[in-house]
């Protein structure tokens, strides 16, 4: 069954003659003026300095000067995408987009994302959070104020609610929730507008203490793996308010914090990790009241919301569809062809992460950064630490369920026991983590805790109770990373570059296993002349993705399927499928199996179609989507954002950055809208601009947003 069949009963109402109806029902919402917006924004002090590459650098009074700055930035360069997330969090796309978004705007409802914000916002949210929050909001509604004919009906005023309910409803999706929820609808797509989820993503970071680095420093790789456009694709930016907020690094549009990055005294880098955080409990409902499920031997009432969900039809007609959520002791239901399924996840009554991010942007030293931490705010997300201090660390963080009761916690569970409701989280203590390790090492690429070093000091795998549900499965760029760092006595700044930039598969990868075995049961006479020329081709591969690689890019798109199925198991047939259409297409375009890997695989922005090198879960990772006309493969994930930060022994920060694209997110006619991206795939970087001083010598802009 599937989650609506909205489209039927609409087309069924119109057959019916019932359109009057429906325009009597619905009005648009009246643009305003802006005026109020624009006045607002003079109590703000911020002013904004554009550098040569057009990167913001803000600088504010106050904390809240500086939020408002971001947001007003952020504004300029991708209005588009702001925008739309905001409505998105409200639940109200359909009403913009139309069916399209029926089912985002479902899920936000669902969730309870606007209940949550508005039961504990004013209880929960320190005064400091909603001024920041506000600010922020006030940043956007002055851009719009600025703009209105781009400025959607739905979205005036952006209020504080809206920037914390934009946490609480995304930082779910980064662990899988949607995913989860998607399978239990039985595989229905719930989220038809993220589809950076369905985008096999990944992320790494690096530290080395003093003790490991060839100069005496300490260095830091930051190096997350998100879709390079959208609204979780990063956004660079310096911030700096007299507040002591000073942090260089990126964000999310909407997010009125660094996410990653580094201040004067540490940085951190983001991974994301998935341990069990989603439970599933499948329930028993009364056959005389389908009102009422059992819990502890009795029949126990429902209670019920309604989700208004406002959907566009033609032009300004607009219909509200009204669907009743059933909420059980254990959580919202789900109610499918298959029974009712009641959820409960980590960050479901969550609206402190703000207050989170912003503690961990101003911290000066590690006893502050796991203070943030210990507030157990982020649903999940790793964080691999370093410090002026020489600290290094990696954090496996997440909001682990207490879970109490012996039970398999990874399948579907009976939802007639209520010990199996959990109502807290595990504490800091019992957070997998690996401090100063002998070996001066610690990184993470989405592999599990245990394997965050290059020494014997990892975390434990028997030390964490099995209901934590912690992921298993090592990836090709943890092999790679202890591989290339296993006879390195000591690490240097460009060595940590070169492993950074690594094109290879790691011989015992799960890529590799699989191909190798695949590769040793195929026969060629089990293939047509060409196809066994192009096995042939094959058995030479090197594992390399260099831009120059000739069988790279018939390996990498035969492997397509073990990709995506990050560990699970492969059929030889579905791998041999791949093998196939690969020779067909690459054949078709190219004229032959055997092409240099960059003339199929690109970076593409505006006028620009760059060769790459790099490839899924490489440490260069790029991932791609179909092949085009052109028989070119468009990088759309992976590397985008990145930072190399080092601390002298002075205790003085340095780093590097690159973007793949530029700091105009969404401006086509800017030359900061792909400026970048020659230096992105020739593998080098550009100094931070992090002193004031510097950045005011070079500034081909300044501006006071909103005087």
């Amino acid at each position: 069954m599937k989650l609506f069949s909205l489209k039927k009963i609409i087309v069924v109402i119109l057959t019916l003659g019932l359109i009057v109806l429906l325009i009597a029902q619905l009005s648009l919402p009246s643009k305003p003026s802006g005026k109020e917006y624009i006045a607002l924004a003079k109590k703000y002090d911020v002013e904004v300095l554009r550098d040569p590459l057009g990167i913001p650098h803000v600088y504010g009074k106050t904390d809240g000067d500086t939020a408002f700055g971001l947001a007003y930035v952020q504004s300029e360069d991708d209005f588009e995408t702001l925008q739309s997330i905001i409505i998105a969090t409200r639940g109200m796309r359909s009403a913009e987009v139309g069916f399209d978004a029926i089912e985002s705007d479902f899920v936000v409802q669902f969730m309870g994302v606007w209940d949550t914000v508005n039961a504990h916002y004013d209880a929960k949210v320190p005064e400091k959070i909603k001024l920041i929050a506000q600010a922020y909001a006030d940043g956007v509604n002055l851009y719009a104020a600025e703009n209105l004919d781009a400025v959607s009906r739905y979205l005036l005023p952006v209020t504080a609610k809206d920037v914390i309910a934009g946490f609480t409803f995304k930082t779910p999706m980064f662990y899988g929730f949607d995913k989860i929820l998607s399978d239990v609808v039985n595989g229905n797509l719930l989220i038809a507008e993220a589809s950076e989820n369905s985008v096999p993503i990944g992320s790494q970071g690096i530290a080395i203490a003093p003790h490991r680095s060839a100069e005496g420093q300490t260095h830091l790789l930051i190096n997350s793996h998100q879709p390079l456009t959208g609204p979780v694709a990063w956004y660079e930016a310096r911030l700096n308010s007299e507040e002591g907020w000073n942090m260089a690094g990126s964000t999310f549009p909407g997010a009125p914090v660094i996410i990653h990055g580094h201040n004067e005294s540490l940085g951190w880098a983001n991974t994301v990790n998935k341990p069990d955080l989603v439970d599933v409990y499948q329930l028993n409902i009364n056959p005389d009241n389908d009102n009422q499920y059992l819990l502890d031997g009795k029949w126990t009432d429902f209670s019920v919301k309604t989700a208004k969900l406002t959907v566009k039809l033609l032009g300004p007609i607009r219909w509200t569809f009204n669907k009743d959520i059933k909420i059980s002791q254990h959580g919202p239901v789900m109610e499918t062809e298959h029974g009712l399924f009641a959820m409960r996840w980590a960050g479901m009554n969550e609206v402190r992460t703000l207050e989170f991010m912003l503690d961990a942007n101003k911290a000066k030293n590690i006893n502050e950064f796991e203070a943030a931490i210990k507030l157990k705010a982020m649903p999940s997300i790793n964080f691999v630490y370093a410090d002026k201090d020489g600290n290094i660390a990696h954090y496996y963080n997440a909001q682990f369920p207490k879970r109490s009761v012996e039970a398999d916690w990874l399948d579907v569970l009976p939802g007639d026991r209520s010990n199996l409701i959990w109502n807290e989280y595990h504490d800091f203590t019992l957070m997998p983590k690996t401090h100063n390790p002998v070996s001066g090492l610690v990184y993470n690429a989405n592999n599990p805790p245990w394997q965050a070093t290059d020494g014997a000091d990892d975390a434990k795998v028997s030390d964490y109770p099995a209901s934590m549900g912690i992921e298993s499965f090592v990836t090709n760029r943890a092999l790679q990373i202890e591989a290339l760092f296993a006879t390195q006595e000591k690490i240097s700044m460009q060595a940590l570059k070169e492993a950074k930039y690594d094109l290879s598969y790691h011989p015992q990868s799960n890529q590799i296993r699989h191909f190798s075995a695949w590769l040793a049961e195929q026969k060629d006479s089990a293939y047509s002349t060409l196809e066994a020329e192009a096995l042939s081709a094959l058995r030479k591969w090197n594992l390399s993705t260099h831009k120059d690689n000739e069988q790279a890019a018939l390996a990498v798109m035969t492997l397509e399927p073990v990709q995506t199925g990050r560990g699970k198991k492969v059929s030889f047939d579905d791998t041999t499928l791949a093998f196939k259409t690969a020779v067909s297409k690459l054949v078709k375009y190219h004229g032959s199996f055997e092409v240099p890997y960059g003339e199929v695989f690109r970076l593409k922005r505006g006028n620009k179609n760059l060769a790459m090198s790099g490839g899924p879960d490489i440490l260069r990772a790029v991932y791609g989507q179909e092949m085009d006309e052109n028989g070119q493969i468009e990088n759309i994930a992976g590397d985008g954002f990145m930072m190399f930060v080092s601390w002298d022994k002075n205790g003085l920060v340095s780093s590097e950055a690159i973007h793949q694209y530029g700091a105009a997110t969404d401006l086509q006619d800017s030359p900061h809208y792909n400026d970048q991206m020659e230096m992105f795939v020739d593998h080098k970087e550009r100094r931070v601009l992090f002193e004031r001083e510097e950045v005011e010598k070079q500034a081909k802009r300044r501006y006071r947003p909103g005087q």
